[in-house]
């Protein structure tokens, strides 16, 4: 009974999360990407993918980079630290305007800390269409070639979020084809 009663007082995935930072652990962080990129076909949902360099940041400054990052992001998200370096953000449904939005707000927030205002904070993005069976390493990598490449400054945080019209065309053009397939089928039924 006793055991019973210590299990429920840790919080789901609490086991997941690094002590310093609050955030997830990277293997956490992988093996949840793993089934993200495995979902996107079924949703035909983009993905985005965000890389977090932040050189030299201590044990209260990853504290206070955790806590920002943790009230940021939507229920769905997910951030992990990987290394003494790096964090990085798992952004389901979100397309490029989303994700590009949420890092302008992300940027504001960690210019206003005291904490981290001084520190040198670089971003990269990725993003992850459905069908094309990207892998976690080719997501990774697409996103550390875009770091400190990303131009947040022309960004409005309060436009409204666009989606991506590469998506909804490809949505489009896969629904129609199924339904051209269905309806072949059916008529060599008949």
């Amino acid at each position: 009974m006793e055991e019973n009663t210590k299990n429920a007082a840790v919080p789901d995935g609490a086991c997941c999360l690094e002590e310093e930072s609050g955030l997830y652990h990277s293997g956490h962080f992988k093996s949840v990407l793993t089934q993200e990129l495995a979902r996107l076909d079924r949703w035909e949902r983009p993905l985005s993918l965000v890389l977090i360099d932040a050189p030299g940041l201590g044990s209260s400054s990853w504290a206070a980079l955790g806590r920002i990052l943790r009230y940021s992001l939507r229920r769905i998200d997910l951030a992990a630290r990987l290394s003494a370096d790096r964090a990085a953000v798992i952004m389901p449904d979100a397309d490029e305007h989303r994700a590009r939005r949420w890092l302008a707000e992300l940027t504001a927030e960690v210019e206003k800390d005291s904490l981290l205002a001084s520190l040198e904070v670089a971003y990269g993005l990725a993003l992850a269409r459905p069908w094309e069976s990207r892998t976690v390493d080719e997501l990774m990598k697409a996103a550390a070639g875009k770091m400190g490449r990303e131009s947040l400054e022309n960004i409005d945080p309060y436009e409204s979020i666009a989606s991506d019209p590469g998506t909804a065309i490809a949505a489009d053009e896969r629904n129609l084809l199924f339904a051209g397939f269905q309806a072949l089928d059916t008529r060599q039924k008949h």
